[in-house]
């Protein structure tokens, strides 16, 4: 089968015509207002830092029961609190560009959880928690000891 330049054009742009419908893209920078405290604003990064966890506890207890709803509602605090250290951090240098990276992971990893809850795909729901827990973990190491 001889592949032209015309069939390479049309899969190339069939793909990307499909690309916005992509399950991955519907919720990113999408907020979903289902309820949230997503508005909450924290005196400190270490008062987000605690929303963060607590959040995190929230998707791992929901996960657990298999809850689709509370692991929406508590990954959009998480990236929240996320977010709002990422503002406030007061980090320089290396030490800026290595806790914004790890932030930038940790909600990634809290939007697949997400898309996953949403999918009803609780076996992927669960080794998304796995990736999440693990940026986590290396954020807490990034953020300031003094801010914990």
């Amino acid at each position: 089968m001889k592949t032209t330049p015309i069939k390479i054009t049309a899969c190339i742009a069939l793909a990307l015509a499909a690309l916005p419908f992509s399950p991955a893209l519907a919720h990113e920078g999408h907020d979903h207002k289902h309820g949230s405290t997503t508005g909450e604003k924290h005196g400190s990064v270490a008062d987000a830092w605690k929303t963060a966890q607590q959040s995190l506890k929230g998707i791992e207890t929901a996960a657990a029961a298999k809850q689709q709803q509370p692991i929406h509602d508590e990954q959009e605090k998480l990236a929240a609190a996320l977010k709002e250290i990422q503002e406030h951090h007061g980090a320089q240098g290396a030490d800026k560009t290595r806790l914004e990276g790890a932030i930038k992971n940790a909600i990634a990893a809290s939007d697949k959880v997400h898309v996953a809850a949403d999918a009803n795909d609780f076996a992927k729901v669960d080794s998304s928690l796995k990736t999440l827990q693990a940026t986590m973990g290396l954020l807490e190491k990034q953020i300031n000891p003094a801010a914990k």
